[in-house]
């Protein structure tokens, strides 16, 4: 499966809450209800990212994260904040 960015970044929690996570009973309702939000948030074309990826490589001052599009950040940072 052909995953986004952030989907994909945001699955790497998976390899080590299996074995140690106070979640680890709950991983397969947690994952399908994520695999709905991040379905929403993943939005194709990429040209946002793109132009963030040109921003980032030739910005003067680098940020440590840029995100696109902006209503897509908004819902990750939200996502971050109730635990997503």
């Amino acid at each position: 499966m052909l995953l986004g960015f952030n989907k994909e970044n945001n699955e790497k929690k998976y390899s080590w809450m299996y074995d140690s996570s106070y979640f680890s009973g709950n991983i397969s309702v947690i994952r399908k209800w994520e695999t709905k939000i991040w379905n929403f948030l993943e939005q194709k074309p990429y040209n946002n990212i793109v132009k963030q990826y040109v921003k980032a490589v030739t910005d003067k001052h680098p940020k440590r994260r840029y995100s696109s599009p902006w209503w897509q950040t908004a819902f990750v940072q939200l996502g971050r904040i109730f635990g997503m």
